[in-house]
């Protein structure tokens, strides 16, 4: 059974932004390999496709790993007081 993760809804929240990043760098890099080494030619195309998967794989992870937060948390606790 996997560990349960120990960050709070902050440091997630940052780490989305991070995995955004590092995900899209890496489509256009390999798209951009993959337009110059297969294609023979520069190509825009497999640059836009491998960032577009980056942006979808990025969000997926990072919307798994908000809404397990907040799942988890006790719904008592999100409760407005109203003041007196």
């Amino acid at each position: 059974m996997p560990e349960q993760d120990k960050r709070d809804f902050e440091e997630r929240y940052n780490a989305c932004f991070v995995d955004f990043g590092l995900k899209i760098m890496t489509g256009l890099i390999i798209g951009s390999m993959l337009g110059g080494f297969f294609l023979r030619g520069y190509r825009k195309w497999p640059m836009y496709i491998g960032a577009g998967l980056g942006v979808g794989m990025a969000y997926s992870n990072c919307e798994n790993s908000l809404n397990n937060f907040l799942l988890a948390m006790d719904p008592k606790i999100c409760v407005i007081k109203k003041q007196p």
